[in-house]
Formats: structure tokens, C-alpha cells, sequence
């Protein structure tokens, strides 16, 4: 692989993590190409409007901010080039919370991307979903008891 690629990459997960970071799913949905091809965990495979998509991921940011998410670290663990202009991405995520003057990790998530180049230039062209309601769901357990206990 190319370090300029890599790079190129690295940067993309870098500047998605941030919109996450500050909340907005608009401008989470313009790192994707749509329709966006979700293969789920099932096996079955979806195409998703960039509407729908934006729907999905306020979901996921009001989760995100009852959890008292401050902080998503991304880290791109494996790239595996598929062609000259697609590739397949691995990144751990691991979203934090504060936990009296530091931050503790709530829940980490490894997701899968292929990435595309396009006349935009590169975007998120499918998902690989990883279910995180069950890892959302235990996190919010998991607070709770510490809430009864502290």
C-alpha cells in the first residue's frame, strides 16, 4: 500500500471522527456515497438513502449524549487494498465518558468500511455493520449500577 493512501485514509477516519464528535449527522452523511450498502451482521445487505441514513445516525448521537460520550478515539487497524480505487478499512472505535477528572472507556467496536474513490474524492461507499445497541444497552447498565453504588 501507498503511505500516501494510508495517509489519505487516516485522514478521512480522522476529520468522520470529529463530526461525531461535535454531533452533526449531516455532516457525518458527507463522508458517505449513496446509496450507502450496509451488510449486515445477518448476512442481508441494504442500500440506505443518504435521509435515512442521517435518521440513523441521530439515533445514534442522542445515545451517544445520554451516555455522556466526550470523547471517540478511531484507529485504523488494517487496510486492505481491493483495487486501485477501493479498499476495505478496519477501525476500532472506543467511545469515552468522564469519569471524575479523566475519561473512562464506555464500550469499543470494530467496524469495517470500504472506501471508494470518487469524483468528490474518497468516501465510505459500505458499512459492515457491527451491532452496537447490545455494547449501548451494557454501557447504560453498567452506569446505572455505578450511579446506585456511588
Amino acid at each position: 500500500m501507498h503511505k500516501a493512501r494510508l495517509e489519505q485514509i487516516n485522514r478521512l477516519f480522522l476529520d468522520y471522527r470529529r463530526q461525531f464528535e461535535i454531533g452533526d449527522a449531516e455532516q457525518v452523511a458527507d463522508f458517505y456515497r449513496f446509496p450507502l450498502h450496509y451488510y449486515r451482521e445477518d448476512g442481508n445487505k441494504l442500500a440506505v438513502s443518504r435521509e435515512e441514513f442521517v435518521l440513523q445516525v441521530d439515533k445514534l448521537l442522542s445515545a451517544y449524549r445520554r451516555l455522556q460520550v466526550n470523547q471517540i478515539l478511531g484507529t485504523v487497524t488494517d487496510v486492505i487494498e481491493l483495487n486501485d480505487s477501493s479498499s476495505l478499512a478496519t477501525l476500532n472505535w472506543i467511545l469515552l465518558c468522564p469519569q471524575g477528572e479523566k475519561s473512562a472507556e464506555l464500550y469499543s467496536a470494530t467496524t469495517r468500511y470500504l472506501l471508494s474513490d470518487t469524483e468528490d474524492g474518497l468516501k465510505i461507499d459500505g458499512l459492515i455493520l457491527v451491532d452496537e445497541a447490545e455494547k449501548i444497552r451494557g454501557a447504560v447498565r453498567a452506569r446505572r449500577r455505578a450511579a446506585k453504588q456511588g
